[in-house]
């Protein structure tokens, strides 16, 4: 057990001290090539900036037609709807509708049967007033 306590520290010891030995002041060299690996890094990043900037570009023209496509659907279903709703008012309506004319037009019929009637019979009876008008002056006329 003693001898894992030494091990311990002198690791401790190499771990702290060996990154100050090994830090050394950077060179000019060594700023060139940081320069020119943050150099092709901005233009990797750039590059994939403008396809990414072109690829919602494109989508976005997609979704923009989609959405058109499916807008001139949707206005065509509603137009369809909006026809088929009127074409069903005009249904219940003629249901509704029809019964109360041909009431009317009936009950007209009979009316004019009923006037006909009545005028026949207003006819009829002038005609008996004429024929007893005519019976009672016979009558008047011809002594028995």
């Amino acid at each position: 057990m003693n001898l894992k306590h030494p091990i311990f520290v002198s690791s401790l010891l190499f771990l702290c001290f060996s990154p100050v030995a090994l830090a050394q002041q950077a060179t000019k060299a060594d700023i060139q090539v940081l320069d020119a690996k943050m150099n092709a890094l901005q233009t990797t990043v750039t590059e994939m900036d403008k396809r990414l900037t072109n690829q919602i570009v494109e989508m976005d023209k997609r979704l923009t037609n989609q959405i058109m496509e499916l807008d001139k659907r949707l206005t065509a279903r509603i137009d369809i709807l909006f026809w088929a709703i009127g074409a069903l008012i005009a249904l219940v309506l003629a249901v509704i509708a029809l019964p109360q004319v041909f009431g009317y037009l009936q009950g007209r019929k009979e009316r004019a049967d009923l006037q006909k009637q009545i005028d026949e019979l207003s006819q009829r009876i002038e005609q008996q007033q004429r024929e007893i008008e005519a019976l009672k002056s016979r009558r008047i006329m011809t002594p028995s």
